[in-house]
């Protein structure tokens, strides 16, 4: 009988603590709640991460297209304020000039934008576009020389003046060249070829040239 009891009292003790210390559903579903609640937050946040990022990568990319705009209109707007034209003849007759020597025309009568020198003879294009160059070459009756306009040392037009005896040759030329900008353009004589004395006579030998238009 004191066995029944005592199996009684403990079977009482073991269903109120189970009782007491297993949580409750409503704390249960609540704690399941929040950390659903949780994930959906951090999913949410890194997607608004994702979107800042794409933002700020295409914030940079459209600020880099904007630049390069702002450089080319900057470039569109100097070039098209850019006037470029020359003329120029020889302060002296040269007597005997020689192979490949680069013909100075040395008395600048127009010099628009300064792009010819007239201590060395060159012409360099200040910018992309297209350009005409003109030059006429006299020499003494009874002689002949031929002579070229180089651009960057290439051959890109040929002239040749001669005249029977009695009569000064003149020969002329004119030529338009693609150029890029810093591009040289000179006149020179032509090799050896000809009949010496390579003789350029001082007041009908001129050199000119100017910008058509630019191009990018």
């Amino acid at each position: 009988m004191e066995n029944s009891g005592l199996l009684r009292l403990l079977c009482v003790a073991s269903v109120t603590f189970l009782v007491h210390t297993a949580p409750s559903r409503s704390v249960t579903d609540d704690i399941a709640v929040l950390k659903e609640r949780m994930d959906r937050q951090t999913l949410a946040t890194t997607a608004l991460r994702a979107k800042v990022g794409d933002l700020e990568q295409s914030f940079r990319q459209s600020l880099s297209l904007t630049s390069q705009l702002i450089k080319d209109v900057n470039q569109q707007l100097t070039a098209r304020s850019t006037s470029v034209a020359f003329f120029a003849r020889l302060d002296k007759s040269y007597e005997n000039i020689g192979a490949w020597e680069t013909i100075v025309f040395k008395t600048v009568v127009t010099n628009e934008g300064g792009a010819y020198d007239g201590t060395t003879g060159v012409f360099t294009a200040p910018v992309n576009g297209t350009y005409v160059f003109y030059s006429n070459i006299m020499t003494k009756e009874g002689t002949s020389i031929e002579t070229s306009l180089k651009v960057n040392d290439i051959n890109k037009l040929y002239l040749y003046s001669g005249g029977p005896t009695g009569f000064y040759g003149p020969g002329s030329n004119m030529a338009v060249l693609n150029l890029n900008s810093g591009d040289k353009v000179k006149m020179v004589k032509h090799g050896p070829w000809g009949s010496e004395p390579f003789y350029i006579h001082v007041n009908w030998s001129t050199f000119s040239g100017f910008l058509l238009n630019t191009s990018f």
